[in-house]
């Protein structure tokens, strides 16, 4: 989406730390690409709306999601309570972002979605008996580094709703500059309608703890903590910087590009992250509009890839909207609209003690349509 993120992520070292004379690299870098699917067809805001209802099975006036599956409820004033799902082919379409990975000897290069919320590195294979046409797929026999990893297998349903599974293979993998070499790759076998639907994305790089890996019986080494133990980066760290569409975005591993990201080092903030959940979570305490200070004392908020909006609880989300003449909740949008030629609030979140703004050119999601605009803040009701 146009919210422009730098997330700066610290893993700490692993006690066994195997270093391997034939890697030379200490960090990577590599642009972002644009999905072509979002560039050809850009997500409306119920779409991005509905799929983060789907991803937190949260309730909201307008939708809900429950395991994996979206209603979009009725009007008020109709009087009728009841819901209807919403088709799939409907959430699809919002993935902005892709990075080319490539896997196995020669090797065959993958678009894949980075996800901080997610710890598998999963692609379409040739093992699905599902239609692939559109996609990269990565066929093991044939490449020469390939090992099976016999008896693993992998299941894994995302908070959206959808999943994947397979067995899992061990082979090179390139990231940027940085190849790691045995890297556990979990082939899809099977891919849920949200997956098997969906164009653009050959499959998933997981970047979140590796606490939360789903292959059995033993989990996996994610690539990041591959890329530490094994000495291929010497700071256990990597970057994000999302664009807003002059495709400038990239991700860093192993070193901190501040200058890329258009900022000095003094620039750079940080505050403790707690892993127990295994997502990048901190401490989101305050946020203020225009000035005014709002307490959010307890708040916890997670850095998340997959999301496309900003979800933020539902009465800060109300008093950030009362400040735009004009803006209301739209029940066919699935959440507040604004005029497009109004000005919107300054608004700044919490991250751990440092306030940051959300630059107002940036707060617009997408075209509602009738002179209005879909903002990209929305509630997060209950989860």
């Amino acid at each position: 989406m146009g919210f422009m993120q730098v997330i700066t992520s610290k893993f700490k070292r692993s006690k066994k730390r195997t270093l391997s004379a034939m890697h030379h690299h200490h960090h990577a870098s590599m642009p972002l690409a644009r999905n072509k699917v979002f560039n050809e067809r850009p997500p409306t805001g119920f779409a991005a709306y509905a799929r983060a209802a789907r991803r937190y099975n949260f309730d909201t006036p307008t939708v809900v999601g429950r395991k994996g599956v979206v209603f979009r409820k009725s009007r008020p004033t109709t009087g009728d309570s009841s819901e209807a799902e919403v088709p799939a082919n409907d959430i699809q379409n919002d993935l902005e972002y892709v990075v080319p990975v490539t896997i196995g000897t020669p090797g065959v290069t993958l678009n894949l979605d980075f996800d901080t919320g997610s710890s598998d590195l999963w692609v379409w294979s040739s093992e699905l008996t599902t239609k692939t046409s559109g996609h990269n797929i990565y066929n093991p026999k044939k490449s020469s580094t390939a090992k099976v990893l016999a008896g693993a297998t992998w299941n894994i349903s995302y908070g959206d709703g959808s999943s994947a599974s397979g067995n899992v293979y061990t082979d090179n993998v390139k990231i940027g500059s940085a190849s790691i070499p045995g890297q556990a790759v979990e082939l899809a076998e099977k891919l849920s309608a949200q997956f098997a639907q969906g164009e653009g994305s050959d499959g998933l790089l997981g970047l979140a703890w590796p606490s939360l890996n789903t292959v059995q019986p033993q989990p996996q080494k994610t690539p990041v903590e591959n890329m530490i133990d094994n000495g291929i980066i010497t700071q256990g760290l990597f970057t994000v910087a999302l664009d807003k569409g002059d495709s400038n975005g990239f991700y860093t591993f192993g070193i901190i590009d501040a200058a890329k990201a258009g900022v000095n080092d003094g620039d750079i903030q940080y505050t403790p992250i707690d892993n127990s959940q295994g997502f990048w979570m901190f401490d989101s305490g305050s946020a203020t509009i225009n000035g005014q200070t709002i307490d959010r004392s307890g708040n916890a908020a997670i850095a998340d890839t997959g999301t496309t909006l900003c979800l933020v609880d539902d009465d800060t989300v109300q008093q950030i909207y009362a400040t735009i003449p004009g803006a209301r909740l739209d029940e066919s949008q699935g959440g507040y609209v604004y005029p497009s030629d109004a000005t919107v609030p300054v608004v700044q979140f919490a991250v751990g003690d440092q306030l940051f703004t959300i630059n107002p050119e940036d707060f617009a999601f997408a075209d509602a349509g009738d002179g209005t605009t879909f903002g990209g803040v929305s509630s997060f009701y209950s989860f």
